[in-house]
């Protein structure tokens, strides 16, 4: 499966190369300030071990990777990748290697090009990731240190869609997951009547709304939320990403549906 979806891709490119424009690495924009950012640093060590935004892998199970792979890591250094709404740079130990421009058109030719090797993506999913696209800044820090990597910075304005089916199906944008809600917790949520519930944590404050009417909202302290996360010995060093996080979901409940153009966060 997995050497066929490379093929794919592989052709993808190689096919659309017409639509996509490598512009000069002068040209190359700065990240801005965009509705939805999220900034990512990986770490890979001596030993063969990941960690990822501040959390090691190996507490995960995570096992190490080979000595090969952990050279090669080790001779790049650090790769770090950019994509913007139309734009992915990518560059090596601060040299540009890469600057890929791509708009809605070429994107829709890769999407038209992948339906014929069986890779179908339906028309609502694809107006899902368009918005995504259009709104998103990602910055990720891939490098070799025996330090842990930093913190996960999140900001994410717009909600991630839930959908929850009358049985219990469960999809995230659109793409149905393997598993489903029991159905004797079915019950419980049908029973509440609400067609409609989301959630937005933002900067240690959490509001959750049934039908778009605000429940008690609440705040966290970060001082006392530290002592009990050392108290219950658990993986994370510091809450502070936790508080400057904003997250949000939009939950579509059995016979409901999302709130369009919803926001979360300031």
């Amino acid at each position: 499966m997995m050497r066929r979806l490379l093929i794919v891709v592989a052709v993808a490119v190689a096919c659309a190369g017409p639509l996509l424009t490598i512009p000069t690495f002068a040209d190359a924009p700065s990240p801005a300030a965009a509705q939805n950012q999220a900034t990512v640093d990986v770490t890979l060590t001596d030993a063969g071990y990941l960690t990822v935004g501040g959390i090691d892998l190996k507490a995960l199970g995570v096992g190490q990777l080979d000595g090969q792979t952990t050279g090669i890591a080790k001779n790049l250094g650090a790769v770090h990748l950019v994509v913007q709404a139309e734009t992915v740079t990518a560059d090596v130990q601060g040299t540009p290697i890469l600057k890929l421009t791509w708009n809605q058109a070429s994107r829709q030719a890769l999407v038209d090009l992948a339906a014929k090797y069986g890779f179908i993506i339906t028309p609502d999913v694809m107006t899902r990731v368009e918005e995504w696209i259009t709104s998103s800044n990602l910055d990720v820090t891939a490098r070799f240190s025996n330090q842990p990597s930093k913190p996960l910075a999140i900001k994410l304005g717009k909600p991630l869609w839930v959908d929850l089916g009358s049985n219990g199906e469960v999809a995230i944008e659109k793409g149905p997951l393997a598993y489903g809600i029991d159905q004797s917790v079915m019950g419980y949520i049908k029973m509440a009547g609400a067609k409609n519930a989301s959630a937005c944590w933002n900067k240690g404050t959490l509001v959750i709304k049934a039908d778009g009417k605000a429940l008690p909202s609440i705040t966290l302290d970060p001082k006392g939320t530290q002592m009990i996360v050392k108290a219950l010995n658990l993986m994370v060093d510091s809450v502070d990403p936790f508080f400057a996080a904003t997250i949000g979901v939009d939950v579509s409940l059995p016979g409901g549906a999302h709130q369009v153009g919803a926001t979360c966060g300031d």
